[in-house]
Parts: C-alpha cells; sequence; structure tokens
C-alpha cells in the first residue's frame, strides 16, 4: 500500500495539532480562525439529488487495532467534568498522536441527512473532499465512502465530536451516522501546482 504525501500529513494533521496547542496557550487570533479550514472541508458527492458541496468537520480515525482502546479513555472523557481546556489536552494526549493516527483514512458525521445522505446513501459510495485554506493553500481528496450507524468507528466519530463540542444536553447518536471516507487518490490543488496527483 502506498504512504500518503507527508505533504500532506503536515497540513492536515500536523498543523492542526500546532492549532490545537496554540488555543491552549491562549494565543487567539485570526490565524486560529484560518486554521480551522482544515477541519472544515468541502464533500462533493453526486448522485440521486444532484450534484452537491457541503462544507462538513472532517478529522483523521486511529488505527482499527487500537480503536477499542481508544474508545474507552473517550467514554471516560466524556462521563468526566466538561472543562474546554481539559478537552483540548484530551485531544493532544490521546487523540493526536502521530503513531496511532490512520492516515488512509478520514471521517466526518452527518448532522443532516439531506443531500450529501442522499446522494452517498443510494447513489455511488464515493465523494471528494476538498480542503482549502487561504490564500492559496487546497488538496482534493478523492474516496470511497462507507456509512457507519453503530459500531466502533460510529462511536469514535461522534466521541471525538462531543468531546470538543460538549452539548449541553445529550445528542442523540442515533441520529448521526459516521462517514468513513477511504483515501483513493490525493491532488494538490494550490496555486504553485494546480491539480498534480501526490497519491
Amino acid at each position: 500500500m502506498k504512504i500518503i504525501p507527508e505533504e500532506f500529513i503536515n497540513y492536515a494533521y500536523e498543523e492542526r495539532v500546532a492549532l490545537i496547542k496554540k488555543m491552549l496557550e491562549g494565543k487567539f487570533d485570526d490565524s486560529i480562525l484560518i486554521g480551522f479550514t482544515r477541519h472544515n472541508a468541502a464533500i462533493i458527492t453526486s448522485g440521486p439529488a444532484g450534484l452537491n458541496g457541503s462544507i462538513k468537520g472532517v478529522g483523521f480515525i486511529h488505527k482499527d487495532e487500537i480503536l477499542p482502546d481508544t474508545i474507552e479513555k473517550m467514554r471516560e472523557e466524556l462521563h468526566s467534568e466538561y472543562n474546554p481546556t481539559k478537552a483540548g489536552k484530551f485531544l493532544l494526549d490521546e487523540i493526536y498522536q502521530r503513531d496511532k493516527i490512520d492516515f488512509t483514512k478520514l471521517i466526518s458525521l452527518e448532522l443532516a441527512r439531506k443531500h450529501t445522505w442522499k446522494n452517498i446513501t443510494e447513489g455511488k459510495k464515493e465523494a471528494t473532499i476538498l480542503f482549502f485554506t487561504p490564500p492559496s493553500t487546497s488538496y482534493e481528496v478523492r474516496c470511497k465512502v462507507e456509512i457507519h450507524t453503530k459500531g466502533l468507528i460510529w462511536e469514535y466519530a461522534n466521541s471525538l465530536h462531543d468531546i470538543f463540542h460538549r452539548p449541553e444536553k445529550p445528542r442523540e447518536w442515533r441520529k448521526t451516522p459516521a462517514y468513513l471516507f477511504k483515501i483513493r487518490e490525493i491532488y494538490n490543488n494550490s496555486e504553485d501546482k494546480i491539480g498534480v496527483r501526490i497519491y
């Protein structure tokens, strides 16, 4: 199996970790907002609902063999008292550990169940994830898609969301399926590359 290029890992993972560290240090400026574009990508699909683009939070997932252990730690964190700083530290200490990450997969939650949902459930299980960080960095990630409505991948995605965005009232996770995006191709669409395939 080919290895995901370091340039994409640096963009989508390493720089995201640096962003969280900056937030925990209380350094809030415009770069924080721009940095979050690595999290909020456009999910492009085509199918019964037509050609569609939807902004969704995306991130990497842990390797299969360590998911059960990770889930146990996430359950403990979710049952503890919420504190934003503590939640951020948990993400750095337990989730954003490079040796635990499967860089061939991305995950997202389906919170709306509208156009993206219809296209993926009723059409081809394919999507393109488009990242853009101003002023000129962009990656196009073409994927096969799996839908998870239960199990470890579904629990990981929902837990990760709620650890960082802890709702005042518990969400009904049964209403929020998880997408597992298996990366097939990556293109560097930045202005100095303009569509160069890197994976």
